[in-house]
């Protein structure tokens, strides 16, 4: 599952002017502490340096001050947190003592409580300052939206969470409504390159393409306009009038199941998962339609985002009664997505699926027709419906 410009430009100004400094001094960040309240013995620092490899930093808080060091090409995202002596953080606890900052080159100055992390201040980071202002954007969206998020976190009946789910929908699209908004005041921004990626699933084609090539030359060398870019190239090797790509699966039933078999019918790729709720509350429906056209050459394919949770993948298929069709998992590799090396194998990748549920058909010739439930197709099931029975009830 995803940065100052101006700076750099001045030095690379200089650099061509005969100023050139050397690249460790060049690239080197500092980053300062004065902080107040709750008082700890250590700061840990973890974000990419300038080789693109992370680095985990931790030095001791003395008096209340520290100084930390490295290298960085650009600004970069990275995560701060804070220790009391012999401390272990839990592990339900790490994220609510973490902070997400913007290193980059040059001297910053953190200053806060180190233990509220709503608190703590950085200065002399351009790219920080840009995230405090989406972050001032979206925050009243969010606030308003916590009960709901709360309400669905801890809902365990399957169909009161799916109406919970339906309230959160008008909150998310004023997000990505706001995010889009920032990053177009903000093409250049480390910040945009990094955030967009969580926002491609909820925008058409050409808004994602739109963002991209408004990247300079050296945003696009980072690794998140590279992603976007392959992210871009992957949505349309799955959009409506290309070929679909050919897949061989380990199905649920242990067996190989290749699309290259299924040449001559019309084949539903139906992605999904068992943690997803408002793919289990599209099942009813789908089955349905996989009974009426099921003896006229109609297929389906399921697709789960489960490979890492197996047993409930099973559950899932057995409990919804969609083992009637064919179960496949995408081919998560977890470690590939963390070292960003791209993964043939990953059906999301090579259909260029970012949320679910997603629906892609593809016609007995292997060309996709259709593409519903996600922005990118702008198709819900009332038109993968309509689609259907032209093609069925000629």
């Amino acid at each position: 599952m995803k940065k100052c410009i101006l700076l750099y430009a001045i030095l690379l100004f200089f650099s061509n002017k005969g100023f050139a400094q050397p690249a460790n001094t060049r690239n080197q960040f500092i980053l300062n502490g004065n902080l107040t309240g709750t008082h700890v013995d250590s700061v840990i620092l973890y974000c990419p340096d300038s080789s693109g490899k992370y680095m985990h930093i931790e030095k001791p808080v003395v008096n209340n001050t520290f100084s930390l060091s490295g290298s960085v090409n650009h600004p970069v995202q990275g995560t701060i947190t804070f220790k009391i002596t012999g401390e272990i953080i839990a592990p339900n606890q790490r994220g609510s003592r973490m902070k997400s900052i913007y290193i980059e080159p040059g001297t910053m100055i953190l200053r806060g409580d180190p233990l509220d992390m709503k608190s703590l201040k950085i200065s002399g980071s351009k790219s920080q300052l840009e995230s405090d202002e989406l972050d001032s954007r979206v925050a009243p969206i969010m606030e308003e939206m916590k009960p709901y998020a709360e309400a669905f976190q801890k809902e365990p009946d399957h169909e009161k969470k799916a109406v919970l789910h339906d309230q959160l929908e008008p909150f998310q699209n004023r997000i990505k409504q706001v995010s889009y908004q920032f990053f177009l005041d903000h093409p250049n921004s480390y910040v945009t390159a990094n955030m967009i990626g969580y926002y491609v699933s909820r925008m058409s084609l050409d808004s994602a393409k739109a963002i991209y090539n408004g990247f300079n030359e050296q945003l696009r060398e980072t690794v998140a306009a590279k992603e976007l870019a392959a992210k871009i190239e992957s949505i349309k090797q799955g959009m409506t009038g290309s070929m679909a790509h050919a897949f061989t699966k380990t199905d649920i039933n242990g067996k190989l199941l290749s699309l290259a078999d299924f040449r001559g019918k019309y084949v539903m790729l139906d992605f999904w998962a068992s943690w997803c709720v408002p793919c289990r509350k599209g099942n009813p429906h789908m089955i349905e339609v996989y009974n009426k056209y099921k003896d006229k050459g109609f297929e389906v394919i399921g697709v789960a985002d489960d490979d890492h949770k197996t047993d409930a993948w099973n559950a899932a298929v057995t409990k919804d009664g969609v083992s009637i069709w064919h179960q496949v998992l995408r081919g998560l590799k977890t470690e590939m997505i963390r070292k960003h090396i791209p993964n043939p194998d990953d059906m999301d990748e090579i259909y260029g699926i970012s949320t679910i549920p997603t629906k892609i058909l593809i016609d007995p010739t292997g060309k996709i027709i259709g593409r519903f439930g996600d922005s990118l197709g702008g198709g819900d099931d009332d038109d993968m419906d309509k689609m259907l029975a032209s093609i069925f009830n000629k």
